[in-house]
């Protein structure tokens, strides 16, 4: 039987829902799992039966000001952030002594070294190779830049040199070249994520589900849209101001496939897995890049360019709303256009058993 561990980063849900995913596909072909994660990702994987267990790992974070990412203050942590990650080598080592593993997979998570002294095979989810192409066609904000080259770059660099495997998840069904070591598949999805009947008619209900992490938007609406209700999923009301007729703060759900399958309209950060869920359901949306971003301000062009929604910044988040409502008709004809997607999740699965079986 193969045993595979994955190692995920937390911080915010969308690493944690897309290597779900892929562990969902993992045992359906008859695998054991085990997950080293942080932060969201402990209580998101705390009611999920299926894996063997779930191990704590420190978290590494971007440094911030004002609720920000700043580069800046990233690069004066870097002492703590090489501190973290030696305490999670020592985590991750004690874990792959008790379960032993066929072979590791990284989600956004750099604690690798007691992968290779164990010669375990490693793959990697990332697509920041599809950041770097994407880049390189101009066209970007100057204030994606320093994250860019500070974070995004390296992490290319990265996964080109360390994992024997990078699998590589696409929104746009037209990007299917490859370079080895990544491998393109399609968004990875989790199961339940099946998209229903096309919507037609006027629009009744949209959900904004903003990042979970410290970096998600503000979200304090405050116009009435008769006729209309806004779940907004992972906020609480803000305070002061009064809150609009229909607009409901639900906090954080630990199901938010079902809100966004009842939706005409979704809003979302810039997050990969958020996008390709809603994607993958047939989901107009808003796309609200995390500031500062170059991969959530890339996903956020990429589905401008399919036609699939718009791109807004936060404060033009009423405005963006507003825009999709009137032409949701011109979204949905743009979605209904493109390919059924294929859940990147099962050729990821895939890819990772043979690495698995592999000789080393």
């Amino acid at each position: 039987m193969s045993r595979i561990l994955l190692l995920v980063n937390g911080l915010g849900l969308g690493n944690s829902t897309r290597s779900y995913a892929v562990i969902q596909q993992l045992l359906a072909a008859g695998a054991e799992v085990e997950v080293a994660t942080s932060d969201n990702g402990l209580s998101f994987f705390a009611d999920k039966p299926e894996v063997g267990r779930v191990t704590e790992i420190p978290s590494v974070r971007y440094g911030q000001k004002a609720g920000r990412i700043n580069i800046k203050a990233t690069l004066f942590q870097l002492g703590n952030m090489l501190d973290t990650i030696r305490r999670s080598e020592a985590i991750v080592a004690t874990t792959i002594a008790r379960f032993k593993p066929t072979a590791v997979v990284t989600d956004s998570i750099y604690s690798l070294r007691p992968v290779r002294r164990a010669g375990l095979p490693l793959a990697a989810i990332n697509n920041s190779d599809m950041v770097v192409r994407r880049m390189r066609g101009g066209g970007w904000p100057a204030a994606v830049l320093p994250q860019f080259l500070a974070v995004e770059l390296s992490d290319y660099v990265f996964h080109r040199a360390v994992p024997d495997l990078t699998i590589s998840p696409r929104l746009d069904p037209s990007d299917v070249a490859e370079d080895w070591p990544f491998r393109r598949v399609g968004p990875i999805v989790r199961l339940a994520c099946s998209p229903d009947a096309a919507r037609t008619g006027r629009p009744e209900r949209v959900v904004v589900m903003l990042s979970g992490s410290v970096f998600g938007s503000p979200v304090a609406l405050r116009r009435d849209r008769p006729g209309l209700t806004i779940d907004v999923i992972g906020r609480t009301a803000p305070k002061g101001g009064a809150i609009p007729e229909g607009v409901v703060y639900h906090g954080k759900l630990r199901d938010s496939l079902t809100p966004m399958r009842d939706a005409d309209l979704v809003v979302v950060n810039g997050g990969f897995s958020a996008v390709s869920e809603a994607l993958f359901l047939r989901k107009p949306m808003v796309v609200v890049p995390v500031p500062r971003h170059a991969e959530q301000w890339a996903n956020g062009e990429c589905i401008r360019r399919l036609g699939a929604g718009i791109a807004a910044t936060e404060e033009a988040l009423e405005d963006a709303i507003d825009a999709a409502l009137q032409r949701i008709d011109e979204l949905r004809a743009a979605i209904d256009t493109l390919p059924a997607p294929v859940n990147g999740a099962m050729l990821a699965a895939e890819l990772i058993l043979d690495l698995a079986a592999r000789p080393q």
